[in-house]
């Protein structure tokens, strides 16, 4: 069989092997984005459900909508608070999981408890915890006379974002852990022993030994709970609901509580689609990382 015809017949079964994936990624992904994307540029909702074509019209009332302003700038403090804190908090039960002691088996599998438990489950317990009156979080600072009263800590617009943030935090650090434990231990043990033979001390062989060689899980880590934390929902809708006001209200609430509450369907696909947009942005930082890393080919 001639070279060319051989080649061309590897193209068409390589082809045919791909069809299925990727007619299936079309059905799934592709179409419903396409349609939310005709649908932001249309003016639709429960009681007008044949889409008028508007063009730019929504977008460029959304942002110009102080409203929206204020749910992106709360969508971009929320997700940097949150990651900040599950990375301060996994890197540290990393360190102190990787030490050998006794109950330390038991100890990794109740740091995992938290990211097992169902998000509205979390947000009820933690929407007790922060009751003014009854939650054990204001008797806790009252005791140390770190506050005074019974601060409604969801209740007030300083704090409530703050407030739902400390529960997301807790949430979802044992996966930030579980990730740079397998990445801490994946570092030779052998030049955090030279690095202290050489005199430095624990912070140094720290800062640089251990991270260093923690790098590419550290990056690829945050990058993969920067998108979760943006696109997360269910904790804000238990605890707050995105009030008082939208002081707490993020762009996956803004877009349920537009398309769901005040049944507006061509500004809910707008915001949805600048959701997508940012959370494109993230993931093609992600599989870039991840390439880099290895971890695609």
């Amino acid at each position: 069989m001639p070279r060319g015809r051989a080649r061309r017949r590897e193209t068409l079964l390589r082809l045919a092997c791909l069809a299925p994936p990727l007619l299936l990624l079309g059905v799934l992904v592709l179409y419903p984005v396409l349609d939310v994307a005709w649908l932001s540029l249309t003016h639709s909702s429960l009681i007008n459900p044949d889409p008028e074509f508007v063009g730019g019209r929504n977008y460029a009332e959304a942002f110009g909508d102080p409203q929206f302003r204020a749910v992106l700038l709360n969508s971009l403090v929320w997700t940097v608070v949150v990651v900040v804190a599950q990375f301060v908090l996994g890197m540290t039960a990393a360190v102190l999981l990787s030490k050998r002691f006794r109950g330390s088996a038991v100890l990794r599998v109740l740091v995992v408890v938290p990211w097992i438990m169902p998000g509205i489950t979390a947000g009820l317990v933690w929407k007790m915890l922060e009751d003014p009156y009854l939650g054990p979080v204001n008797a806790l600072l009252s005791g140390l006379g770190l506050v005074e009263g019974n601060p409604a800590w969801l209740g007030e617009e300083s704090t409530s974002l703050y407030a739902v943030a400390v529960a997301a935090a807790w949430k979802g650090f044992p996966m930030s852990a579980v990730m740079y434990l397998a990445a801490y231990q994946g570092v030779p043990e052998e030049l955090r022993e030279a690095a202290r033979m050489d005199g430095a001390r624990p912070w140094q062989v720290f800062r640089h030994v251990t991270l260093p060689g923690m790098a590419p899980t550290i990056r690829v880590t945050l990058l993969l709970t920067t998108v979760w934390t943006f696109n997360s929902f269910d904790l804000i809708y238990v605890m707050t609901k995105g009030g008082p006001g939208v002081s707490s209200e993020v762009l996956s609430s803004f877009i349920y509580r537009t398309a769901f509450v005040d049944v507006n369907h061509g500004s809910a696909a707008t915001y949805g689609m600048v959701s997508v947009t940012v959370l494109t942005v993230f993931s093609v930082f992600y599989l870039r990382q991840m390439r880099h890393t290895g971890g695609l080919r």
